[in-house]
């Protein structure tokens, strides 16, 4: 009963239909693992799952945070777990889907993300050092401290620029380093990672294709909602793909096809760095995407896995 099924992937992979699937296959409930899912208001930047597949299977750690509050990795572990132990204790499976590879890593891997006493100090230096330098100078920072690090993020997410030189400030090592050097030893629970694996063209096709149905469906409308409720553009959850663009187009930086052109390029790139930070799970199932692929065989297959293992 332990055992735990972990659905990742790139954006626009098709993690939410499987999970979905999974779930009322096995008498399970879902997880969140996308770091921008777990806020209110913010659904279709997002792309949350929409109220018809919230209503098959109970969801948790989403739709649940207000748009102004901060989230930390190591919250979203406690709670996580918290979660687990209380749909474990209801006798149901529990089935963990999303792509922020932090949250993932920090549950799989029993990652101890909680904030030392020297950060808050290391924190405001480095927001100092953007009010002075910009979000460039900042990333550069992060670049000569560890390449590897940097390609996990974009520069336009200062905070996670911000959090990653914190953890950097007081450990010798890399990024990578610490979070072996900080895992907690073996986890209570036994999870069995799948990473969904698409072609690059397939992909790119999809969020082609997700881009253009979230600028049908609002998205310049629902960040408008957000700033006329009071939202300030430094907010956590405006740094996400998707809504730091929506930014630039309203405050008038950029024309609409640049900012159309700009979303797609960004997300693109989100996808390539998540492609490299999953590469790293040795342990995981890597499951080939493509535009033949039979969603009910991945389903089964899955359940096969674990069923044997």
């Amino acid at each position: 009963m332990k055992d735990i099924i972990v659905i990742t992937g790139p954006t626009a992979s098709g993690k939410t239909d499987i999970s979905i699937e999974i779930a009322l296959s096995i008498n399970a409930e879902i997880i969140n693992a996308d770091s921008m899912q777990v806020y209110k208001q913010c659904n279709i930047g997002t792309a949350k799952p929409s109220k018809a597949e919230l209503a098959k299977v109970k969801h948790h750690l989403i739709d649940f945070i207000e748009p102004f509050e901060e989230f930390s990795t190591a919250r979203y572990k406690e709670l996580a777990v918290e979660a687990i132990k209380n749909i474990m204790d209801e006798g149901k499976r529990v089935v963990i889907t999303g792509g922020t590879g932090l949250y993932i890593d920090a549950l799989v891997n029993n990652i101890d993300f909680s904030e030392d006493s020297g950060a808050g100090s290391a924190r405001e230096r480095y927001r100092n050092f953007l009010k002075r330098k910009g979000k460039d100078a900042l990333f550069s920072k992060l670049e000569k401290r560890d390449r590897k690090a940097a390609e996990k993020v974009h520069p336009n997410n200062t905070r996670r620029v911000i959090r990653y030189l914190e953890i950097l400030d007081g450990f010798d090592g890399s990024l990578e380093e610490y979070m072996k050097a900080t895992r907690k030893g073996p986890s209570e629970f036994r999870y069995h990672v799948f990473v969904l694996w698409p072609e690059r063209d397939y992909i790119y096709k999809r969020i082609e294709k997700r881009v253009d149905i979230m600028l049908e469906t609002g998205l310049v409308d629902e960040v408008r909602g957000l700033f006329e409720n009071g939202l300030e553009t430094s907010a956590q959850s405006m740094q996400g793909i998707g809504y730091k663009e929506t930014i630039q187009y309203i405050h008038g930086e950029i024309t609409y096809d640049g900012f159309v052109e700009l979303l797609k390029r960004n997300t693109r790139r989100y996808a390539k760095r998540q492609f490299t930070w999953m590469n790293r799970y040795s342990g995981a199932v890597r499951i080939p995407i493509d535009e033949n692929t039979d969603r009910d065989e991945i389903v089964e297959m899955i359940k096969e896995h674990i069923s044997k293992d």
